[in-house]
């Protein structure tokens, strides 16, 4: 299940977190107004820390915690107080209580939990380090916390929270090398490295290779990589070959080999437990009697896919880390419960689609390069509807049923668009047009499939049956954008679902070679070109598909650059484009085809906004644009995502992983729904999405619905008035008639942060929300009732 978080400055691990119940998954309403959701999945889990009453768990797309007590997890993020993304591994210090989060980029988090507070640590983060820089595993001993990395090891004083010294050149001569997994024993530092297990004496000069011994060599590549102390021997597992014991009392008898029914095994991880030593392999954990060397219990539950790490807690139950199924937990090692979020299966996504008329978000996981090579990505897509994920895919939705299959699994799915009667067709870059109805109930469109129709593989293998974008105009019939690059053919095509039948839109220069399609309120394609092959002529081109008029768009013709993105219409029906340097908009809809009418794109000039730096959005690379319910705009950048006014000269907001929950700054793509007015943001790091202040309101006005309400006199969110005439006059007055506050609508909503004109805020009691559209007409009287706390 999703996770509801308020923006908020200054949190710590104290705050106040809304829980997801993780035995059993409830339909979840949309976040509040000017509240954020994160969509990340966490069945990818990798890494493990018991801490008091929780467990935490790295996962590769999302940091959480397990509650044991309340059987729920919890998402964290930078709204919590993290200060980056990416956790790639955890160790929990009791002693100090203080757990060490060590993110993909070496960035370090130290989570107090004494006080709540959360503090970073960048030393490593800004170390100039040749090659590849991680730390792959955390090991505490002492106040001493030692991190494991690609460089060597760097050992983190947790009582002065500094870096005490970093033992980069151990290898023979000098050398660096990989260091996997340390552990402390007798003494002495053991470490898996690139060059094998090694060790050294914690009293003698650690910085100096020649105080190192190499105990065991790697036997083929780096096959050590788990290194553990379990009451007071050392193991250590030699990946396809044998586990290893090590005691440090007799240190004559050397390394000798246990547990041989481990032989051969793929050793991922070693957890010192009450039980005995946990053995983590790619197929199962083992426990094994530190004394005797055998193994004495086997955890397999079914759902144990990809173990990564296991832990075992002070009540004796095993936590297991799955890289398929992620945080599982057993008692008897075969049955197991799975605690993960309802989210899409996948972090990894293309692009968004949002549709009102359903109220159903369909995220597409596939895509192409933004040079349009094929990524051959088979991942399927992801559904939200009433607060739930579905993933529709050959593990939920098997494909072999044969000869009936229920999901065809096309390759890179890039874009989707829904017609009047909920179809939705799935633009495939591969493998043509996917029309979906649900399991069973589809058609695929290409040069092999769903014939006849005229779609076109660029080459003569038909898996490379290309169609970058799918949209419905009016009649509810599909166009198609096929990028085939067969020259003198059309790529654009307009399929008609009731006649089930096919129409090429004949040829104009570069039509075999287009990327992104938007129709106008008159019906006219608005189609651009694609960014490659180098030499080819960039912009885009209008054409009337009756009269079968055509005009090229180029830079001369007042775009800022030729390299265009997306296509997107606004309420006003102006078309705007995103292209490399900025944003542009086509205004002059009566003059399109008019060879003498100068007019032609233009780019908005920022006046104003807050904060600084918003005019270089001009200059910025623009990949996507969505329109909301008051006609606002908001654009997709590679440092974050902009919200601005309609005419897109006003910067209202800008969110960036600094302000806000997003997981990374580079916006994928972004939608709006204008049922619930929610943003839904794809970042190259995973989907989250903001409950925005606009929506559309179709048909007549029913009286405005408020929530919260009644809301408390310290609430520190929005309160949202919907369902009003779109663009309506609203004011707020006491129940003796007073003004409050006034504004107009963002389309059919309007959110009010408990302040009167002048910024002060109002006292507890009953408000009136007076409203009426712009002729006077379809008013309603509604009420929000403030309390004290």
């Amino acid at each position: 299940m999703t996770l509801v978080l308020r923006l908020r400055r200054g949190a710590t691990l104290a705050a106040f977190f809304l829980t997801v119940s993780a035995s059993e998954v409830r339909a979840q309403s949309t976040a509040g107004y000017g509240d954020w959701q994160l969509h990340l999945p966490t069945n990818r889990a990798k890494a493990l820390a018991e801490v008091g009453d929780r467990v935490y768990v790295a996962a590769e797309d999302a940091f959480f915690y397990f509650d044991k007590g309340l059987n729920t997890t919890q998402l964290l993020s930078r709204r919590d107080g993290l200060h980056d993304v990416g956790v790639n591994t955890l160790a929990y210090d009791s002693v100090s209580q203080q757990v060490v989060v060590a993110y993909r980029n070496t960035n370090l988090d130290i989570l107090r939990l004494k006080d709540g507070a959360i503090l970073n640590l960048t030393d490593i983060l800004r170390k100039e380090i040749s090659g590849t820089k991680t730390i792959n595993h955390i090991h505490v001993a002492g106040r001493m916390a030692y991190l494991s990395c690609s460089f060597g090891i760097v050992a983190l004083d947790l009582t002065r929270l500094e870096i005490r010294d970093s033992y980069t050149n151990i290898g023979p001569g000098g050398t660096v090398v990989r260091v996997y997994a340390t552990a402390v024993a007798g003494n002495q530092l053991f470490a898996a490295t690139s060059n094998g297990l090694m060790r050294a004496p914690l009293a003698g000069n650690l910085l100096d290779y020649r105080a190192w011994t190499t105990d065991l060599p790697n036997r083929g590549g780096d096959s050590f990589r788990t290194v553990a102390v379990q009451s007071g021997q050392v193991f250590a597992g030699s990946i396809g070959d044998q586990l290893y014991r090590y005691n440090p009392a007799t240190p004559a008898t050397g390394w000798q080999p246990v547990a041989p029914s481990l032989r051969g095994a793929e050793f991922r991880q070693l957890t010192a437990s009450r039980a005995g030593l946990l053995v983590t392999d790619n197929t199962k954990v083992s426990v094994l009697n530190p004394a005797t060397g055998a193994v004495t219990a086997t955890l397999r539950p079914a759902l144990l896919r990809d173990p990564r790490a296991a832990l075992r807690t002070r009540e004796g139950a095993y936590f297991l880390a799955d890289f398929a199924s992620g945080l599982l937990k057993t008692t008897d090692g075969q049955q197991a419960q799975q605690f993960i979020t309802n989210a899409p299966a996948q972090a990894q996504a293309y692009s968004v689609l949002a549709d009102a008329r359903s109220n159903t978000v369909d995220i597409f996981s596939g895509g192409y390069s933004d040079r349009y090579l094929q990524r051959d990505y088979r991942r399927g897509f992801f559904e939200y509807k009433n607060g739930q994920w579905t993933t529709i895919d050959t593990v939920n939705l098997p494909s072999t049923t044969f000869p009936n299959p229920v999901y065809p699994n096309p390759k890179d799915l890039s874009r989707g668009t829904r017609t009047p009667d909920g179809t939705l067709y799935i633009a495939s870059y591969g493998n043509g047009l996917l029309e979906w109805k649900g399991p069973g109930k589809f058609r695929l469109f290409n040069p092999t499939s769903g014939l006849p129709n005229p779609l076109r593989s660029a080459i003569s293998d038909p898996n490379y049956t290309r169609v970058t974008d799918v949209t419905t105009d009016a009649e509810g019939k599909v166009w198609v954008v096929n990028r085939h690059q067969v020259a003198g053919q059309s790529g654009l095509f307009v399929f008609d679902p009731v006649a089930s039948a096919w129409t090429i839109v004949p040829y104009f220069g570069g039509s075999e070679n287009l990327e992104r399609l938007v129709l106008d309120d008159a019906g006219n394609a608005w189609v651009s070109r694609a960014r490659a092959p180098i030499g080819t002529t960039l912009g885009l081109n209008v054409l009337n598909p009756t009269t079968r008029e055509n005009r090229y768009f180029g830079v001369s013709d007042g775009l800022p650059d030729g390299e265009i993105y997306d296509l997107v219409k606004d309420r006003q029906g102006y078309i705007w484009a995103a292209t490399l340097k900025g944003p542009a908009v086509f205004s002059d809809l009566g003059g399109i085809f008019n060879s003498a009418e100068p007019l032609g794109f233009t780019t908005p000039i920022v006046q104003r906004g807050e904060g600084t730096g918003f005019a270089a959005l001009r200059d910025e690379a623009i990949r996507a644009i969505a329109v909301d319910g008051g006609n606002r705009k908001w654009f997709a950048t590679d440092r974050g995502l902009w919200l601005f006014n309609e005419d897109g000269n006003e910067a209202l907001a800008h969110f960036t992983t600094a302000n806000s929950p997003l997981p990374s700054d580079r916006i994928v793509d972004v939608e709006v729904n204008d049922k619930t007015g929610e943003v839904f943001v794809v970042t190259d790091a995973g989907v989250v999405s903001y409950r925005g202040g606009a929506t559309v309101t179709e048909g007549k006005p029913s009286c405005a619905s408020v929530s919260p309400n009644p809301v408390r006199t310290d609430f520190t969110g929005q309160v949202g008035i919907s369902g009003l005439s779109n663009n309506a006059s609203v004011k707020i007055t006491d129940v003796a008639g007073r003004l409050v506050y006034q504004t107009r609508a963002n389309g059919g909503t309007v959110t009010w942060n408990l302040a009167d004109y002048n910024g002060r805020r109002v006292q507890s009691g009953v408000y009136l929300v007076l409203s009426s559209d712009a002729d006077g007409k379809n008013g309603c009287v509604s009420k929000v009732a403030v309390v004290e706390r």
